[in-house]
């Protein structure tokens, strides 16, 4: 049983890194059957197939299951570890990241102020698990619109990862990223490409070029020259993007198709409609595809080509396309 459920997770992880998500499921659900057969249901390594499945049913928009999977590794852990451990505060970061997604701010903020609190008392303020959360929580503050709070937390990470793992460091230039994304909302635009720029030269020296952090971050630059008005630029960068996310992950990957769905709408701005349009539909089928008709981003997407279709003229298609996305789940 052991020997299949190290070969499972080989699979498991092999298929996540491609975006496989319909593939991963049924060897998932597996995994869980052989962990609860082997060492029942209250034990932390069923609590933690029963988070890898939340995590799953997150990445494809099943927000309903992750939340159930989520709630019940969170309770057996509870049980079983105790509330105050370390492990119990990981589970509820999961949960609480999940509610960001959906919206629920409310409750997110509540679990990544609980999970905070844990981290501090258990592993102290100096440890990345604190400085991890502290992003979190900045990245909900940045989603309600509250600059100011996102902005303070992202230095305290960033401060914390300075002092404990120094300035050359990948975590370091994540909360970087994400401050210049910080700027970018409140319009500091100077201030964003400086953060930026150091990130993907931390990134370029620690994880490389070929990393999804150093994508990550070469997306947001290329998304700052977009708002800039920069469109050549943005292109180059996105053009980027696609060609580390395709490296990465290859042509069927979400985030390739995120990076497609973006250079769109650099071409709709630009007035290359014809492009714009190309790239839209090719970002839908890889969505389409991978997290179904009914995910966030597929609807998304599916609202930027009606937009499109407007400006084209193709009013009854792009009416058909708005209908469509309205009728999703």
């Amino acid at each position: 049983m052991q020997e299949e459920l190290e070969d499972l997770n080989e699979q498991i992880a092999s298929l996540n890194q491609q975006g496989r998500y319909n593939e991963v499921e049924p060897l998932l659900q597996r995994a869980l059957e052989l962990t609860l057969q082997e060492y029942g249901e209250n034990h932390p390594l069923y609590a933690t197939a029963l988070n890898d499945l939340g995590a799953l049913y997150r990445a494809t928009g099943e927000y309903t299951k992750s939340e159930s999977a989520f709630v019940k590794a969170m309770d057996i852990i509870g049980d079983v570890i105790g509330q105050e451990h370390p492990d119990y505060a990981t589970c509820v970061n999961n949960l609480a990241g999940l509610y960001r997604l959906m919206g629920d701010y409310y409750k997110a903020e509540q679990l990544f102020l609980q999970a905070w609190d844990i981290y501090g008392k258990t592993l102290g303020e100096e440890h990345f698990l604190y400085a991890s959360n502290l992003n979190n929580l900045a990245l909900l503050y940045q989603d309600m619109g509250d600059y100011d709070r996102a902005e303070e937390l992202q230095l305290q990470a960033l401060e914390i990862g300075r002092r404990t793992r120094g300035e050359d460091d990948f975590a370091y230039a994540t909360s970087l990223s994400n401050l210049a994304v910080i700027y970018m909302a409140k319009d500091d635009l100077p201030k964003a490409e400086e953060a930026l720029r150091q990130a993907l030269e931390i990134y370029g020296r620690t994880v490389g070029t070929e990393h999804p952090l150093y994508a990550s971050a070469l997306n947001n630059l290329a998304g700052l020259y977009y708002a800039r008005g920069e469109y050549s630029e943005a292109e180059q960068r996105y053009l980027q993007v696609l060609e580390v996310c395709d490296k990465i992950w290859g042509k069927g990957h979400p985030n390739y198709a995120s990076a497609l769905s973006s250079l769109g709408l650099v071409y709709e701005a630009a007035g290359n409609y014809d492009k714009g349009e190309q790239l839209y539909i090719q970002s839908l089928d890889i969505r389409r595809r991978l997290l179904g008709e009914g995910h966030p981003e597929y609807v998304d997407n599916l609202s930027n080509l009606a937009a499109l279709y407007e400006k084209m003229g193709k009013v009854s298609e792009a009416a058909r396309l708005r209908a469509k996305a309205k009728g999703s789940p």
